[in-house]
């Protein structure tokens, strides 16, 4: 029986890389009988083959989703359809139109979710919050509190969802880890689908990485003033990721540099474990999800809030010095300059 995999992320979870990895693969797929194609009509951009499928589930007519979920259909093998979008038809019945038309063609069907552990996921989540075209410049403190009112960080709670509508069988989880080779995201997708990457290809480098803690946090009051003066989304994230390209590289490299601290780290852990524990018995066949996250001493932890003026030097002294000599030092006395001269202005 064919089968369609659908891809559905979570968001920030290798997507991107995996997605690009099977779109210059095509080729290699199709041999192999799996078809990962991109509708003609679609006018999206590197979000997978299935966000105008996700969008049409979500906001369209039947009649458009079906139309469009026929393209794919019409073929001779297995179908991989990816898309973050697709996640957020977890919830309710929303998954339900598209089921149950791949089961009347025929088909059987997968659906393949990628977790991050919790405290990892959102801070991945806030930096891209602050890189995308959208109105958000609240705080991390925000987000965190957001996304725990929605249940997005109760992993048991989303895949019983899914499993309600398509049934645990049909599930297939795959849990990322910091411990994971770089490969790791792509080798255990292919192996979802019986295959193993040719030995003279990479994986690819991962895609769509964050900037540091204390680059975003720079990034989100920079948005806050934009957005404050009028401008576009688009605009404002033209304007913030040329910033965060000069941002991220004048950052502090040093130890601490996470959105979270030891302590609320340990504290957001812990009021998962129970759901992790179930993710693991229910969906993981009793294998642990997450590896524990590494020894963190609190006194190395600085605030990203407390390094914001630093990068916003960082990224004057960077611009004033173009043309010059790019080994050229910055004084101490004039770095203390512009330290004092952004401090005065976020504050006022």
């Amino acid at each position: 029986m064919k089968t369609v995999l659908f891809h559905v992320g979570m968001p920030k979870c290798a997507t991107t890389t995996i997605q690009d990895f099977l779109t210059k693969q095509g080729t290699w797929l199709e041999e192999r009988g799996f078809s990962y194609k991109k509708h003609p009509d679609d006018p999206t951009e590197r979000q997978g083959n299935a966000a105008q499928l996700a969008d049409y589930a979500m906001t369209g007519t039947p009649a458009q989703l079906l139309d469009h979920l026929d393209f794919f259909l019409n073929c001779d093998g297995d179908v991989v359809l990816s898309s973050e979008m697709l996640f957020a038809l977890g919830r309710g019945n929303g998954f339900e139109t598209i089921q149950q038309e791949v089961l009347r063609r025929g088909f059987d069907l997968r659906v393949i979710v990628y977790l991050k552990r919790q405290d990892l996921w959102i801070e991945s989540d806030y930096r891209q919050h602050v890189k995308d075209a959208n109105l958000w410049d609240g705080t991390f403190a925000d987000l965190l509190a957001l996304r725990r009112s929605k249940h997005t960080l109760d992993y048991h709670f989303l895949l019983t969802s899914w499993a309600k509508q398509v049934g645990h069988a049909r599930m297939r989880v795959v849990a990322l880890n910091p411990s994971q080779d770089e490969d790791y995201a792509i080798d255990s997708f292919l192996g979802l689908l019986g295959l193993r990457r040719p030995v003279d290809v990479s994986g690819g480098k991962r895609r769509n990485k964050s900037p540091s803690a204390s680059a975003a946090e720079a990034a989100r009051e920079v948005k806050r003033r934009l957005i404050a003066s009028g401008i576009s989304p688009g605009e404002v994230q033209q304007v913030i990721r040329a910033f965060l390209k000069v941002a991220d590289g004048v950052s502090p490299r040093i130890k601490g540099e996470s959105l979270l601290s030891p302590v609320a780290r340990r504290e957001l852990l812990t009021a998962y474990a129970s759901s992790n524990a179930a993710l693991s018995r229910d969906f993981l066949k009793g294998k642990p999800a997450f590896d524990d996250p590494e020894p963190e001493a609190e006194a190395d932890w600085v605030s990203p809030e407390a390094r914001v003026p630093m990068v916003l030097a960082g990224v004057i002294a960077r611009s004033l010095l173009q043309g010059q000599d790019k080994e050229a030092e910055i004084e101490p006395e004039r770095e203390v300059s512009f330290l004092e001269r952004i401090k005065t202005l976020l504050h006022r």
